[in-house]
């Protein structure tokens, strides 16, 4: 669903925003006004009376539209902390303040560079008056502000503040330092800012949150001000009371918070000295009593809620739940083959149209008793004459009625009862069989859907070991390019190889888009990446990159049709995320029947492979759609080989197919053994195998015309080709060309197919 961004006029201009459009103007302004207000924090704050680290960290760590506005707020808090008076300090800081926005604008993206230009330049100006009149203590206070704007700037790369986590503490460090050392006679503005956050987390029920916040703030306002750690450690105590005891429920958080409060700050400070630090935290507390109920509405902890759990816990859920469907679904094929298999059988033979006569006809004769006891044997003699007659012309004369029956008083009524009964017997008999071959085929599809299921489960029980900081990497590149990633996941496999998987909004991509951004992930995942395959589905768009093999497969294929220009075999050949697959299918016959059947049997097997099926699987699922195609009887053969570009294991699969050839180490070999093709039985009678292949082998598929004078001068001509290096495109043509010759010598005419796959080293 889309809102509308705001009312157009007839020559396109907006008259009326709509609240969205409002919001979406106003956001980033709104952004760039609160890096502003942080910057002045982080430029106001000092630690322990001599450390400056948070305006140069928040300007080396937050993003890309917020460090300039960053910088200039600490250069405005770095002034007016000093009450305009410029010291050696601050003119350092100023300087690597400016430093640090210089390298930013020209290499976006990087953090070195900038850290290296912002800390550089504070250091090397301290050095500099160091070795004046200013003594080592500048040098000192200044090496330490770098070091510790280093690290803060680095954890807010890692860790966005607008992300619950380490990069919002460290924001609120900085602003809890900055209010810490301010104060107004008896109130505190720091104590009563961290007594405000903590207890609208203790009121939101994000208890985990409010203790970290907690540990952190309190540190911040002791590092600020000595005098304030006894209202840290009350503020401690009361979060951890409201936090453990009532957390979520706005009154009982509320007593629980002050009582922890004032129970923490007697412990540590007398009742006198007190007064001031529970009256600062008194002023928190009365501020998060004003605030509307709907803003301390209780949130579900990001480990409990289902959107936000693991991508592995929610990939072993998703693996249950698919392998109990796949049991289902199994099940289900073997109840209903268990109760064909105990229904009784009807055994209807031609003795079925024998009773339907007499049931029809003779039951109400005259003659019925003579005809059917006391001359029973020959009236049962006479009607199995009638039999070959019913079979050949499916009706009968009366002047073709057998001697038996020439006593017959009504010989027209009983022609007509013989080929109305026989009519009836051969409808039943083959709605019988097309029951039982749908009931097959209904089966056998169950079968393989649930055994693909159960593949998939597989896969999904094993995601692989996932690393967040690369994927936090990813996902901050997305959302630079203005496309906020849905989820985003870079894993390792178990063979230690890299994908990545980001969800987007339905997006469009161009090849050119695609490639650059396989260059960019893979520069952060420190990895070469192929281009992604691009799947969309309900309105999002996923990418999925892959780690670039060690192999790549280069494709040859070559035909000619028996007669005229359709041919009845179907060659597919792609690259799947990890294996190169080879397809050949040849249609039973020659001409536009056989094409139908090859092209059929080749496009499901593809469709099936790059949805994830085993070829066994898919070979299954093509047999039925080939046997329920039509009335007419259907076939196909299949031929396919399967090469994991990783590893060569190369996977060979064959149903009815002509033997292959493979060339390995300068040597070629004949594979395949002769079974039945697709659509003829209820199943498949394929055989698989198993090979290893590497750089500069060949694998080499044919139809069953190619070999029509032998496959003896087939492996020399292979041999021979591979051992020149000839590029697959023309080995097939050599082979098909040939092998049109010597049909044409034999008058055997054929369709004719080669399809050649050579392995290459990447890259």
């Amino acid at each position: 669903m889309t809102e509308r961004m705001g009312v157009l006029s007839s020559d396109g201009r907006c008259l009326q925003p709509s609240p969205l459009a409002a919001r979406a103007m106003l956001r980033p302004a709104a952004r760039r006004l609160a890096a502003v207000g942080i910057g002045f924090a982080g430029g106001w704050a000092v630690l322990y009376g001599a450390l400056m680290p948070f305006g140069l960290g928040l300007t080396l760590g937050l993003a890309e539209d917020c460090f300039a506005p960053c910088a200039a707020g600490a250069a405005l808090g770095l002034l007016l902390h000093g009450l305009g008076a410029l010291s050696l300090r601050s003119l350092c800081q100023l300087c690597a303040l400016g430093a640090a926005v210089a390298a930013r604008w020209l290499l976006p993206q990087r953090f070195m560079p900038a850290a290296l230009a912002g800390c550089g330049t504070l250091t090397g100006m301290a050095l500099c008056f160091a070795l004046g009149s200013s003594g080592a203590d500048l040098l000192l206070y200044s090496a330490a502000d770098a070091l510790l704007a280093a690290g803060i700037g680095f954890g807010l790369r890692k860790f966005a503040p607008e992300r619950p986590g380490m990069g919002t503490l460290l924001v609120g460090a900085a602003v809890a330092a900055a209010l810490g050392s301010v104060r107004w006679g008896w109130l505190s503005p720091g104590v009563l800012a961290c007594a405000a956050a903590e207890l609208a987390l203790c009121c939101r029920a994000q208890k985990f949150a409010a203790l970290s916040g907690s540990a952190v703030l309190g540190a911040a306002l002791c590092a600020a001000d000595p005098a304030l750690a006894p209202a840290a450690a009350g503020l401690g105590c009361a979060t951890a009371a409201a936090a453990v005891l009532a957390p979520g429920r706005r009154v009982e958080t509320l007593a629980a918070y002050a009582g922890g409060c004032v129970s923490g700050v007697l412990c540590v400070q007398p009742p006198g000295n007190a007064f001031g630090l529970l009256f600062s935290a008194c002023g928190g507390m009365a501020v998060v009593c004003l605030l509307p109920g709907g803003w301390l509405a209780p949130v579900a902890e990001p480990s409990q809620s289902g959107e936000n759990a693991p991508a592995p816990a929610r990939s072993a859920a998703a693996s249950t739940r698919l392998e109990a469907v796949a049991q289902s679904l199994s099940s289900l094929a073997e109840t209903v083959n268990a109760v064909y298999e105990g229904l009784p059988r009807r055994r209807e033979g031609f003795r079925w149209v024998i009773d339907n006569v007499h049931d029809t006809l003779c039951f109400n004769c005259g003659r019925r008793e003579t005809c059917w006891k006391q001359e029973y044997t020959a009236t049962m003699a006479g009607m199995e004459a009638l039999r070959p007659l019913l079979e050949q012309n499916g009706s009968v004369e009366a002047a073709q009625l057998p001697g038996q029956l020439s006593r017959c008083i009504h010989p027209a009524a009983l022609c007509a009862a013989a080929g109305r009964s026989f009519a009836l017997y051969r409808s039943r008999k083959e709605a019988r069989i097309h029951s039982e071959a749908m009931r097959t085929a209904l089966t056998e599809q169950y079968s393989a859907v649930a055994e693909a299921l159960g593949v998939l489960s597989e896969q999904l029980g094993r995601p692989g070991d996932p690393e967040p900081y690369k994927s936090s990497r990813v996902a901050e590149f997305f959302t630079g390019l203005g496309a906020p990633p849905q989820e985003c996941a870079v894993t390792l496999d178990d063979l230690g190889r890299t994908h990545a998987a980001v969800t987007l909004p339905r997006t469009r991509f161009t090849p050119q888009e695609l490639a650059a951004l396989a260059g960019e992930v893979g520069h952060i995942c420190r990895r070469t990446l192929e281009v992604p395959q691009v799947l969309s589905c309900k309105g999002m768009t996923t990418l999925l990159f892959s780690e670039r093999p060690a192999l790549r497969a280069v494709f040859g294929a070559a035909s000619a049709a028996a007669r005229g220009e359709v041919s009845g075999d179907a060659v597919q050949q792609f690259c799947s995320p990890t294996a190169a697959q080879m397809i050949l299918c040849d249609g039973m016959g020659t001409g536009r029947p056989a094409a139908v059947d090859g092209n059929l049997a080749a496009e499901l097997t593809a469709r099936l492979l790059k949805a994830g099926f085993t070829a066994e699987l898919a070979a299954r699922l093509v047999n039925v759609a080939l046997a329920l195609k039509s009335e007419d009887e259907s076939g196909a053969t299949l031929d396919l080989i399967s090469v994991d570009l990783y590893t060569g294991t190369a996977r060979l699969f064959k149903a009815g197919a002509a033997p292959g050839f493979l060339v390995h180490g300068g040597r070629v070999r004949a594979v395949g053994e002769a079974t039945l093709p697709m659509g003829v039985l209820g199943g498949v009678n394929g055989q698989s195998r198993v090979v290893h292949l590497t750089a500069g082998d060949y694998a080499v598929l044919v139809s069953d015309g190619l070999l029509v004078d032998g496959a003896g001068w087939v492996a020399k001509q292979v041999e021979l080709s591979a051992a020149a290096g000839d590029a697959p495109e023309k080995l097939a043509e050599t082979l098909v060309q040939t092998a049109r010759i010597r049909a044409q010598k034999t008058g055997r005419p054929d369709d004719i197919t080669a399809a050649v796959l050579r392995l290459e080293k990447s890259g």
